[in-house]
């Protein structure tokens, strides 16, 4: 697998093969506690080891990697406490942006005109994910969904940090969504939060984001005794 430079797209080597094994972790292809190689990915890659150690040290960053110096890396556990932890602060500044974006959507402004075209068209990508039954690419696609709402918020800051908590989440999001199977019901509240938010109605947006944010809380307390080996 040659990675490619596009410039266009601004993706760098690096970039590509750290969104590369980023899918690949989040996707539970690679398992928590397996070890990956520098040699190994830069020998797949068709690439030297610098932007494999570059894409390692981005992935230890986002907490998805243990770096064990002259030994490789490991794909980290994933940690009930950082997952409840990244939880609360997700729904904690989810809700605080997603009100101000019901606050301040103009329908009548390019900028929001052309968010709601994105975001519906998110929406219908996802559809199609689930008729397809791809988890991954419904993963991605709701990560998606909140990023374009979260970026109208005009706050860069919440983004980043929400962002980092995603990375804690997605796993277990992932293997959720293979046994809870709740995408359909996912959609549902997709389409509602937008119609709340384009109608200016915080009430309904808090209440219906924070509904959905909580619909797999009392599942995960599940998926942890059942998969206790992918669990710290």
């Amino acid at each position: 697998m040659k990675a490619e430079f596009i410039v266009g797209e601004r993706k760098t080597l690096e970039g590509v093969i750290y969104e590369e094994l980023r899918k690949r972790i989040i996707s539970l292809f690679y398992k928590p506690a397996q070890m990956i190689f520098e040699n190994v990915v830069a020998a797949e890659f068709e690439v030297s080891r610098t932007p494999v150690r570059q894409a390692f040290f981005r992935l230890s960053n986002d907490g998805l990697i243990q770096i064990l110096p002259q030994r490789g890396a490991r794909i980290s556990m994933l940690s009930i406490v950082k997952i409840n932890e990244a939880q609360f602060v997700r729904e904690s500044l989810e809700i605080s942006a997603f009100a101000k974006v019901a606050a301040i959507w103009n329908p009548n402004d390019d900028v929001f005109r052309k968010a709601g075209a994105e975001i519906r068209s998110i929406i219908e990508q996802q559809t199609a994910s689930v008729a397809a039954g791809d988890y991954l690419r419904f993963t991605q696609q709701d990560e998606a969904y909140h990023t374009a709402i979260i970026r109208l918020s005009g706050n860069a800051t919440l983004l980043a940090i929400v962002n980092e908590m995603r990375a804690h989440l997605n796993r277990v999001r992932y293997l959720e969504l293979q046994e809870a199977h709740h995408e359909v019901q996912a959609i549902v509240f997709h389409r509602d939060i937008l119609a709340a938010i384009e109608t200016n109605d915080v009430s309904a947006t808090t209440q219906k984001l924070s509904a959905h944010l909580k619909v797999l809380e009392s599942f995960r307390q599940h998926m942890f005794e059942k998969h206790k080996d992918m669990f710290i």
